[in-house]
């Protein structure tokens, strides 16, 4: 019981992290963008870019978080895991398919670090939501004085069939 508390005592460390750096990531890049002199050139690429690193830094928060637990000895990865020089790289991998919700099921996580996995998967999906807003209303920013404006005639003669 106690090694599922501390499955989970690691796991919401790993949220709090996640957000954080999401958050201020976010953050400082809607700043760098609308005020950097002279502007970004193609503020939309530069916006991705840092949305999709924000959620590989994530992606490896969590799997330093699973390594740390599983050196502990509060759980393990089994199935097809390299272990030995690649043992990092199997919690990164399990890591990128937990956050983004895939589940593959190649690998599979036991003991406490089964709590850190399911709740992986509830920030990976809140923080992709939260880019793919963010990503959308910096679209509709940048992109505004470039879209038709239509005046109302001219949405009723659409709507009309005119």
């Amino acid at each position: 019981m106690t090694d599922m508390i501390i499955g989970l005592m690691a796991a919401f460390t790993g949220v709090g992290i996640s957000i954080y750096v999401h958050f201020f990531g976010l953050r400082t890049l809607a700043w760098w963008v609308q005020h950097r002199q002279p502007p970004v050139r193609k503020p939309l690429l530069l916006v991705m870019f840092v949305a999709f690193s924000l959620h590989v830094v994530e992606v490896l928060i969590f799997s330093f978080i699973f390594a740390l637990c599983e050196l502990g000895g509060f759980g393990e990865l089994q199935g097809a895991v390299y272990g030995g020089t690649g043992w990092f790289i199997d919690h990164f991998y399990f890591s990128i398919a937990s956050y983004t919700t895939l589940g593959l099921g190649d690998i599979v996580p036991h003991g406490a670090i089964r709590m850190i996995a399911g709740v992986e998967a509830l920030v990976g999906l809140v923080l992709v939501a939260w880019s793919a807003s963010f990503t959308y209303l910096m679209m509709e920013r940048l992109w505004a004085d470039r879209m038709p404006v239509m005046t109302e005639t001219e949405v009723e003669r659409e709507r009309d069939g005119e």
